[in-house]
């Protein structure tokens, strides 16, 4: 199993706990905050893979830690004890990969975590690639022109050769009628 950075971010200290010593045990980094403005903080430390973020914290709401968190392309799981539909769809608009009611089965929300990492891997990894995209463009360009004007100096060279391959023709001499 791969290893990766998770950040908690939740205002009962003994999930925090169970959450991240459960994680700690499978292998992966473990980040915890118990407020929105602490979570903020800490992702922007230690820019982790996935964040599970509590909807209600003291300070501020679990949806405004999302807001903030999203616009550095945060990979967001929200939890909450609080199930309301409208919240969720909410949440899943701003752009949380999910939403999970506690009390969590913890190996689904392994699952889920790990899903949403390999998730974000592969974003990041499209980023990169479409960022190499544009200089491996200018480069096939570059090289197709070499080729074309290689194929086109070859061409001309063999024209050039067969130019002087061939025989001369005779000039025509004027026939001059006195000197017979």
């Amino acid at each position: 199993m791969a290893r990766y950075r998770v950040l908690f971010v939740d205002d009962e200290p003994a999930i925090l706990k169970s959450l991240g010593d459960y994680f700690e045990k499978l292998g992966h980094d473990v980040y915890r905050a118990d407020t929105g403005k602490g979570g903020i903080a800490m992702f922007e430390k230690v820019k982790p893979d996935v964040t599970v973020l509590d909807l209600k914290l003291p300070d501020i709401s679990g949806l405004e830690v999302l807001k903030d968190i999203r616009r550095h392309n945060a990979t967001v799981l929200m939890l909450t004890g609080y199930g309301e539909v409208e919240t969720a769809v909410e949440a899943m608009r701003l752009g949380a990969e999910n939403f999970l009611t506690k009390p969590v089965d913890m190996g689904h929300l392994a699952a889920t975590v790990e899903k949403a990492a390999e998730k974000n891997q592969l974003r990041r990894e499209n980023v990169e690639l479409r960022s190499r995209l544009p200089s491996l463009r200018r480069q096939l360009v570059r090289w197709g022109t070499v080729v074309i004007l290689l194929a086109a100096s070859v061409w001309v060279g063999r024209w050039i050769g067969k130019e002087r391959e061939r025989p001369l023709s005779p000039i025509p001499v004027p026939i001059d009628s006195t000197t017979r």
